[in-house]
């Protein structure tokens, strides 16, 4: 199984519906935050993809009915927990986010709001944020994750997203 993680996107739909539209085998796509409109728009969209579309609010989303926290039973076991993680800025965020998933059986958590790549295992639980798609702030380029769950294990990954999606009109998503 193959998980398209996205956060952050702002209002870059476009870059969005390219990461997507480029990724069509992940069975589910999860955006961590801060993309409502983004994501209702790619659902208006491409109605017949919506279903594998998972979000959950972000600090920037206005709509309540988006659910701050999702939790997804996973093959082979695993468990994922996904969260924007603005709720958790205080003391250590690793080990505040590991202790939630722990709390609520996941062995994996993914979360937004930082706008920088993480992927760390901490007490066992792995941490990934797939940075932001549109505004990064480490330094990089704006980017996703993929997560390729097997038998045999679980492979965390970033992929970028190109210069024709951002440098081209970049104030579009300052």
């Amino acid at each position: 199984m193959q998980i398209l993680v996205v956060s952050d996107t702002h209002g870059a739909y476009d870059v969005l519906r390219t990461i997507i539209r480029s990724h069509p085998a992940p069975e589910l796509v999860i955006h961590c935050g801060d993309g409502e409109e983004d994501v209702a728009q790619y659902r208006r969209e491409f109605p017949e993809d919506a279903r594998r579309i998972l979000m959950v609010r972000g600090n920037c989303d206005q709509n309540s009915e988006i659910p701050e926290m999702l939790i997804q039973p996973l093959p082979y076991g695993h468990k994922l927990l996904a969260v924007h993680c603005h709720r958790y800025m205080y003391g250590d965020l690793q080990e505040i986010l590991a202790a939630l998933g722990r709390e609520n059986g996941a062995d994996i958590v993914v979360y937004g709001h930082l706008h920088t790549r993480v992927e760390s295992v901490v007490n066992g639980i792995h941490l990934f944020n797939p940075g932001s798609a549109a505004l990064p702030r480490d330094g990089k380029k704006p980017s996703y994750g993929l997560i390729d769950i097997f038998d045999s294990g679980v492979l965390f990954s970033f992929g970028q997203v190109g210069p024709t999606l951002y440098d081209t009109h970049p104030s579009e998503y300052l």
